[in-house]
């Protein structure tokens, strides 16, 4: 049994290390249904400009304006799941990760409900987020 554990502690701490998340400015685009967009891609978000949520890697540009989009959501599921005794030793070594998701709901040029969802660095999530608060409308409060 005492070897188990062992083996669980030291694959626990060798999983990470393989994790393939997102760190620092880059952002990677999980899914969704925008149109050329390949799943998996990484590169950089713009939101700096006043008019539009802009996503750009491997020289394509995704340009969602901000008039257009319907809601947005943030989440933070696990980064991986596990086993119950690995859950345990993991718990008791350290925190497990979460992936910082943002998802993008809004409306393409032809009308047509669009969705993007993009997994953030930790370090960038709470700008991303406080930016589409202060620009995107919501029902009941002014634009």
């Amino acid at each position: 049994m005492k070897r188990l554990l062992t083996a669980l502690v030291i694959l626990s701490l060798a999983v990470p290390a393989l994790a393939s998340g997102v760190e620092g400015e880059d952002v990677k685009y999980v899914g969704g249904t925008i149109a050329n967009m390949k799943e998996g891609g990484v590169g950089r978000l713009d939101i700096a400009g006043n008019n539009a949520f802009v996503f750009e890697y491997g020289g394509s540009r995704v340009e969602i304006p901000y008039a257009s989009i319907q809601r947005f959501q943030y989440t933070q599921p696990l980064a991986r799941r596990l086993g119950v005794a690995a859950t345990i030793a993991v718990g008791i070594v350290k925190r497990r990760q979460r992936r910082h998701v943002v998802e993008v709901y809004f409306r393409d040029i032809a009308g047509v409900n669009q969705v993007g969802v993009f997994e953030v660095s930790k370090e960038r999530v709470a700008s991303v987020v406080a930016v589409l608060n202060a620009r995107v409308s919501r029902p009941g409060r002014p634009a």
